[in-house]
């Protein structure tokens, strides 16, 4: 199975499984992310190290045994790399350029340098709020500054957290 992810400015959307038959790539990407031994904030640390810049998106994607995806912008702001991270050993094992036009539509990568909360620093604060274990997320814009969305493993299912440019999370 291979991760469900559209680009931030679009949105988030979710498969569902048809009644309780079939599961969902998404339910299944979240369920292997919660048993990962390595969390999405080593990944996201192992990326960022990696690309020398900062994560703009994590995700597990199961293919193959899983792995984590990390998008890191470079710090110049003119370079987007999505690395392969280990979820048992946390080791980047493979990298892929990426688009960098496509995914910078709307959001400038100068607003993403500067947001005072980094994407490790809004996982923290959804998790916190929610009493979960994140296992995707992804910088969107709001207004002229970022904001991110963080998706939440809690005891009572999946939970979207929105957090802002300050580090203020709400459920989304």
């Amino acid at each position: 199975m291979s991760a469900v992810r559209i680009p931030f400015l679009a949105g988030l959307a979710l498969a569902a499984g048809l009644g309780g038959v079939f599961a969902s790539p998404a339910l299944a990407d979240s369920s292997a992310a919660q048993n990962a031994k390595v969390g999405i904030a080593q990944a996201i640390e192992a990326a960022e190290k990696a690309g020398m810049g900062k994560a703009t998106e994590a995700d597990f994607d199961d293919d193959g045994g899983g792995r984590w995806e990390v998008k890191v912008l470079a710090e110049g702001g003119n370079k987007l790399t999505e690395f392969h991270v280990d979820p048992n050993s946390g080791q980047v094992t493979g990298q892929e350029e990426q688009t960098f036009e496509k995914y910078f539509v709307m959001l400038k990568p100068e607003n993403f340098q500067k947001a005072q909360v980094q994407l490790k620093d809004a996982i923290a604060a959804a998790e916190a709020m929610v009493k979960g274990k994140a296992t995707s997320a992804e910088v969107e814009r709001d207004g002229e500054a970022v904001a991110y969305e963080i998706d939440v493993a809690t005891a009572d299912g999946d939970k979207d957290v929105k957090v802002d440019a300050m580090g203020k999370a709400t459920p989304d």
